[in-house]
């Protein structure tokens, strides 16, 4: 399976591209070089720099596949953060704090809200 739609948004998110979507993307790596790792990964984006994250190895792509079937359309930002996805902000392998945002972090800017 790999993902890669604008999907309705619920009203709990911070921001959202336009129309009220976030960006879900959902792929995975099987790594063939020494000293990388496998992975497979869902990632919902609210910018092209912020959103929440779920990755696991490659060998759990059975278990994504069911977190991604089982994710409600307008998508949560509190089922997500429920699934176990995380904060990430500027790189997919920087996650940030759990389900707070203070003033004034990189999450709190540059988002589009309706």
């Amino acid at each position: 399976m790999h993902i890669d739609e604008f999907w309705e948004a619920a009203n709990d998110w911070p921001g959202y591209f336009i129309g009220r979507n976030v960006w879900v993307y959902y792929d995975e790596y099987n790594a063939e070089l020494i000293g990388d790792e496998d992975y497979c990964r869902i990632i919902v984006h609210v910018s092209s720099t912020k959103g929440l994250i779920l990755k696991r190895r490659l060998s759990a792509r059975p278990a994504l596949d069911d977190v991604v079937e089982n994710i409600e359309r307008p998508v949560s930002r509190r089922q997500l953060m429920g699934m176990g996805f995380q904060w990430w902000c500027g790189s997919y392998d920087e996650v940030v704090m759990p389900d707070f945002v203070h003033p004034g972090h990189p999450l709190q800017f540059g988002l589009h809200h309706e």
